[in-house]
């Protein structure tokens, strides 16, 4: 089990939005860097909230060779909270 940081989380969102195609990054109004690193902060603030009260994200361990994927709750690795899992 990993815990996401601000760092990754900030990182993980500010490269996905960086290799979206043209037209999508015009749809979305993300064109020029500046825009996108404003873009990232405020939704790294959105999901984890301000830093003396953050959220903590956990995630399964990587998996597969050589550990090139995050592995799945209840398959690669226990959910350590199995009563929170909503029923499919």
């Amino acid at each position: 089990m990993r815990l996401l940081t601000r760092e990754q989380l900030r990182t993980q969102v500010w490269v996905a939005l960086t290799v979206l195609k043209p037209y999508e990054k015009r749809a979305l109004g993300v064109v020029v860097e500046q825009t996108r690193k404003d873009v990232t902060e405020d939704l790294v603030l959105r999901i984890m909230g301000e830093p003396e009260s953050e959220t903590v994200i956990l995630q399964p361990d990587l998996v597969g060779f050589p550990y090139s994927r995050v592995g799945v709750w209840n398959v690669d690795e226990p959910h350590p909270h199995p009563d929170m899992v909503r029923p499919r």
